[in-house]
């Protein structure tokens, strides 16, 4: 069992911990110091060392050679945008609601943001109505792949199928028509990488600013 820390050692494991579920390096001791007023990197030093002993954390000697004991698996927070519209960047300010949390896995290096789901022509994929949706943000996508595609300014989430020169955006349903893309103004603004999921997801889906999967067209707010 670990040993119970004091008031400040608690804030800092909190400001380690806050730097590893967002991907991003640990602190440096001075980095600790600026965030806490310390005017010596030896008091940074002192409280790591005091987590070390108390089974937080392991220090390893070198720079930033830090890591949580705890089993928390790396989180990466995605925006969760309200629409996609072409021309526009899809991590727009304007267009973020809020950030998701998700596993670092998902995102890698790349760009990644967060969508939520209306309608059921993916539920053969298992993408249900109400979902969440977690899409690398790429303009090139393989044969299979599920992505996010705007045509001629509405998005929608299908999966994309290339015959040759013909490419078609597929449900996952069979009520719904494949799409034949055949302008240039097709873009495919990413791929899906993960799915999230409410448990209430009749809840998720009452909200506004959804990406739908109806069709070919996207809610507008």
């Amino acid at each position: 069992m670990q040993e119970k820390l004091t008031a400040i050692q608690a804030r800092v494991l909190q400001a380690v911990r806050r730097r590893v579920d967002h991907g991003e390096p640990v602190p440096t001791y001075r980095e600790l110091c600026s965030e806490f007023g310390w005017g010596s990197t030896g008091t940074a030093r002192d409280h790591l060392c005091a987590l070390e002993r108390k089974g937080y954390v392991e220090l390893a000697g070198g720079h930033r050679q830090l890591r949580l004991r705890e089993e928390h698996p790396p989180v990466a927070r995605v925006p969760l945008v309200g629409r996609v519209v072409a021309g526009v960047p899809v991590t727009a300010e304007e267009n973020v609601e809020h950030r998701v949390p998700v596993p670092a896995e998902w995102t890698g290096r790349g760009t990644c943001f967060a969508l939520r789901v209306a309608g059921d022509s993916m539920r053969d994929a298992g993408i249900l109505d109400g979902d969440q949706v977690v899409v690398r943000q790429q303009s090139t996508a393989h044969d299979g792949d599920i992505v996010v595609a705007t045509l001629d300014g509405e998005t929608t989430l299908k999966r994309l199928r290339v015959r040759g020169q013909r490419r078609t955006l597929v449900a996952e349903n069979p009520r719904f028509r494949p799409i034949d893309i055949r302008t240039e103004s097709a873009i495919v603004q990413g791929v899906v990488v993960g799915l999230l999921r409410a448990y209430d997801a009749h809840t998720v889906a009452r909200r506004p600013n959804v990406l739908a999967t109806r069709g070919a067209h996207a809610h507008r707010a």
